[in-house]
């Protein structure tokens, strides 16, 4: 199936519009999601990738549509996989890409890991490059994650990606170490499907040196190849994995005819037509082509030219170029061998019109991809841009807030004590008269202030200032506010207090302050604070309130300071 170019983007180019605001289903929705992507992988594996799709994009189109980036994020990687069961490689590849994306946004390593094996196993079926750096970057990250099963996936990737190009060695290093791994994992049907290609594998190889002439082991590694994909057929059996079994029964079937039992080839391929579940149009030709081969072998040469018409049509009605060039050329073989040499040379021909076919298609495909994959990377740089920018932004408003917390800090703030200021004062006492509750006034000054800084310096007083803004504030607690007056002047309001409660208050910290050691400042020096304290029901302003404290301050300096005179309530 050839995609359009507006196939190809959906999910990629458009990816960033996708979840402007990060959303989430509620429970209930997220858990029924979860159920059915579980019912399509059971679909999958169970020989019906084509019911798997259509469950799996259900789910994805209402993860869309309800905003959960998350589920929509698992659709889309099992999407990619599905695809690439049913020889969808174009959409499994576009599927695979923006499943990368939405993988690496979250930091999901592992899953991001096994997209990419998907990706590669696309790439490579369709004969394009990039496959072998998407197999290797999976392999680190899937060794970074230290998940079993994406290491597993992506170390059988690596191997399929070799093989492919002939690196049989190398491809075998890979699948041992993958089936070994798969064994220590609890995935049955994936241990199955790596026995499978490390079977292939060797198959492979085998038939490929007995080509070139050299046999010596031919027997032995496909009796090796056999029994590795023996025990595949096995565990899809007994998991009814359909698509697994039929590809161990084609695999089986060309190594017994490698080793020139053509009886047991054809009874896999019995068996193969036996098995339930859902043909893919890929499934169809394939088998066409493989069941002609074998009975080519078996010298029924009209019933293999029957079987091999079939899959060539079959693939030219659903335009499966890869399926038809093989089908064409083994046309050609069977009418050669059976002395039609016309028929021959027009199958021959008919083979390379699809070859020519074939690689124009592959052509176009891999520009349509390539500009899928740029589009990725646009994308994958904007968001970045943006990334950058927003942080940017985020940091230009953290450090606006901060300057404006500080200018209103400063606003407020007397910056020798740390104090409120009289300003702040002012707003206090305005906020308490709205409220009409009684509260307590007092004003406290520093006795001899003067002479302090006259006799020990400045900087002293100015120690002292602060000395008793911390003792002041050490004793009061947080619904009463202390303020930094003017001078040596403080002013404590008292909310919800009457003149008793306040004396008492007063009076504590009047003795703190006597009581406090001021040898760190000067050995010599002593200090003392008088107070002024008066008191309201709440229906006198505060400009009053203030000034009759104020009146009893000086009071207290005219009786001797380092006192505390207080008045009754006044108002109504």
């Amino acid at each position: 199936m050839i995609l359009s170019s507006e196939q190809l983007t959906t999910g990629t180019s458009n990816l960033a519009s996708l979840f402007p605001k990060k959303r989430a289903m509620s429970r209930s929705a997220s858990g029924i999601a979860r159920e059915r992507l579980a019912e399509a992988e059971r679909l999958s594996r169970s020989g019906l990738p084509i019911s798997a799709i259509a469950l799996a994009e259900q789910v994805r189109n209402e993860a869309l549509a309800n905003g959960s980036q998350h589920i929509y994020a698992l659709s889309t990687s099992q999407l990619s996989w599905y695809y690439f069961m049913t020889a969808r490689y174009e959409q499994g590849a576009v599927h695979a890409l923006e499943a990368i994306e939405l993988w690496q946004v979250t930091g999901d390593a592992a899953r991001e890991a096994s997209c990419r094996c998907y990706y590669a196993w696309q790439l490579c079926q369709m004969g394009m490059p990039g496959a072998e750096h998407e197999a290797m970057q999976a392999l680190r990250q899937a060794e970074k994650a230290g998940d079993p099963a994406a290491l597993c996936l992506a170390q059988n990737t690596v191997a399929v990606v070799l093989w492919m190009y002939k690196q049989f060695e190398q491809a075998l290093d890979f699948s041992t170490q993958a089936v070994a791994l798969a064994r220590t994992v609890d995935d049955p049907v994936a241990l199955g499907w790596w026995l499978i290609n490390d079977g292939g594998i060797r198959g492979d190889h085998a038939a490929i040196k007995a080509a070139q002439g050299d046999r010596r082991d031919l027997v032995a590694t496909v009796d090796h190849a056999t029994s590795l994909t023996e025990e595949a057929l096995a565990l899809a059996l007994a998991h009814q994995d359909h698509w697994g079994a039929r590809i161990c029964l084609g695999n089986l079937a060309e190594f017994a005819l490698h080793l020139g039992d053509t009886d047991r080839a054809m009874a896999h391929m019995d068996h193969w037509q036996q098995l339930p579940g859902e043909l893919g149009d890929r499934d169809l030709t394939q088998y066409h082509r493989c069941n002609g081969q074998v009975l080519i072998a078996q010298g029924r040469i009209d019933e293999a030219i029957v079987a091999l018409k079939t899959g060539v049509e079959h693939a030219d009605q659903v335009n499966d170029l890869e399926s038809g060039v093989p089908g064409c050329q083994a046309l050609a073989e069977a009418y050669e061998r059976k002395g039609d040499f016309k028929m021959a040379l027009h199958w021959h021909r008919e083979f390379h019109e699809h070859y020519v076919r074939y690689c124009t298609h592959t052509a176009q495909r891999s520009a349509r991809v390539a500009a899928t994959q740029y589009e990725t990377e646009q994308l994958r740089n904007q968001s970045e841009t943006a990334r950058l920018q927003a942080q940017a932004l985020e940091v230009s408003n953290l450090e606006l807030t901060q300057e404006t917390d500080r200018l209103k800090k400063a606003n407020l703030e007397d910056p020798l004590t740390g104090l409120y200021n009289r300003r702040a004062l002012e707003a206090a006492l305005a906020e308490t008269q709205k409220t009409g509750a009684a509260y307590a006034i007092a004003l406290l000054d520093v006795d001899h202030f003067k002479r302090i800084n006259d006799r020990f310096s400045h900087l002293v007083g100015d120690e002292v200032l602060r000395q008793i803004a911390g003792i002041l504030g050490g004793l009061i607690r947080k619904s009463e506010f202390l303020a930094r007056f003017g001078g040596e002047e403080f002013v404590l309001l008292m909310p919800d207090m009457g003149s008793a409660e306040a004396a008492v208050l007063c009076e504590r910290l009047r003795s703190a302050v006597e009581a406090w050691n001021w040898a760190e400042q000067n050995t010599e020096l002593a200090v003392t604070i008088s107070i002024g304290i008066a008191s309201t029901d709440g229906t006198d302003a505060p400009t009053a309130i203030l000034a009759a404290a104020d009146a009893l301050l000086y009071q207290a300096k005219a009786k001797g300071r380092n006192r505390v005179e207080v008045s009754h309530a006044t108002g109504a």
